[in-house]
């Protein structure tokens, strides 16, 4: 078990170190060899202090996210600190910051809200419900944004566009698949039924050493709870799911700002100007992350600095715009996963995690 541990938290800084690297190698490598990209030329206008204050804005999305935890979880029966929800909040940012696709937040959340004692099928719920609610929000959002602002991320890929759309429309339709999935307990009694019929008895025992069917209608009886969890939430009182779907949306909001102001302050100090209002950027936002975040590193890292560089350098000066695009990544992912690592220690110290 301590072998397991070790290597677990070895994984962990092995990603953390990764995901910085790549982030700062990314602008790095576009501050040398990109034409018009002078950042030396502004690096004593850097400031520590701005970024903290950029991280402090930032911080707010934490908050947010603890006041979605508690109030979801106080209509389902849970009563749950705030402080413990802030401190899923922050694990989730990292855990996503730290997985390939971003992957590893909601199931990290799950599992620490079912270890912080809310009962795994309400844990599931309240985070499944919040996932879910940003898939319909950036679905259907970036389908009507798409008309206008699709445009304004073309970077001489002459076919960008058509794959965004192919995107998009493939985010709808599995934004629908999941929802469904979540609403109506057909689809998980199918999923049940199928597990009775395709696995084989003898080799799940050789495999898990337990019954098959006795697993299975642990499942089944699961499943039973966590629909009545969510029913609860999207069928009897859907002013509830609208409610978190707000509060999402604000969460999004100020991230966009972040960067907004980053880069506005910057192009400021340079005596440049950026053309892009806020709005403008933050429907270019939600239509470039359906291409930067689908880079298979942690946390995206990488992808994210050299796609949102290419687009949004654009509308403003090379320089300005990087030095905003780091002071942004500074401020919401390597704090984050600094803040990420010093609340995990502390976790695991209790024994809230990995025990």
């Amino acid at each position: 078990m301590k072998r397991i541990e070790h290597n677990q938290n070895l994984i962990l800084l092995r990603n953390s170190v990764i995901a910085v690297l790549l982030s700062v190698s990314t602008l790095f490598l576009l501050a040398v060899f990109v034409k018009g990209v002078k950042i030396s030329e502004r690096i004593k206008h850097f400031s520590i202090f701005e970024a903290l204050t950029y991280f402090s804005i930032f911080f707010i999305v934490f908050l947010i996210d603890s006041f979605r935890t508690v109030f979801l979880s106080s209509f389902l029966g849970e009563r749950f600190r705030f402080s413990k929800a802030l401190e899923n909040s922050v694990l989730g940012y990292f855990f996503s910051y730290v997985t390939p696709f971003s992957a590893g937040g909601q199931p990290f959340q799950i599992y620490h809200l079912s270890n912080s004692g809310m009962k795994t099928e309400n844990a599931s719920a309240i985070i499944l419900t919040r996932w879910s609610n940003m898939l319909i929000f950036l679905s259907f959002s970036s389908t009507f944004l798409a008309f206008k602002y699709l445009r304004y991320i073309k970077t001489g890929i002459g076919f960008m566009d058509k794959v965004v759309w192919f995107i998009i429309v493939g985010s709808i339709v599995v934004s629908g698949v999941i929802v469904s999935s979540l609403l109506f307990p057909f689809v998980g009694n199918f999923v049940v039924n199928s597990l009775k019929r395709f696995l084989s008895s003898s080799l799940y025992r050789a495999v898990f050493r337990k019954d098959l069917s006795e697993s299975v209608d642990k499942f089944s009886e699961w499943l039973k709870k966590f629909y009545s969890s969510i029913r609860k939430i999207w069928i009897e009182h859907p002013q509830i799911a609208i409610f978190d779907m707000s509060l999402g949306v604000l969460d999004l909001a100020v991230i966009f700002y972040v960067l907004y102001r980053a880069i506005e302050n910057s192009s400021l100090i340079a005596g440049t100007r950026f053309r892009l209002s806020f709005f403008g950027l933050s429907a270019v936002f939600i239509l470039l992350s359906y291409i930067v975040y689908y880079v298979p590193t942690p946390g995206a890292s990488g992808g994210v600095e050299g796609g949102f560089f290419a687009v949004l350098s654009q509308y403003g000066s090379k320089s300005s715009v990087m030095r905003g695009i780091l002071l942004w990544r500074i401020s919401t992912y390597y704090f984050t996963i600094l803040l990420g690592l010093v609340v995990l220690y502390f976790a695991y110290r209790r024994g809230d995690v990995f025990r």
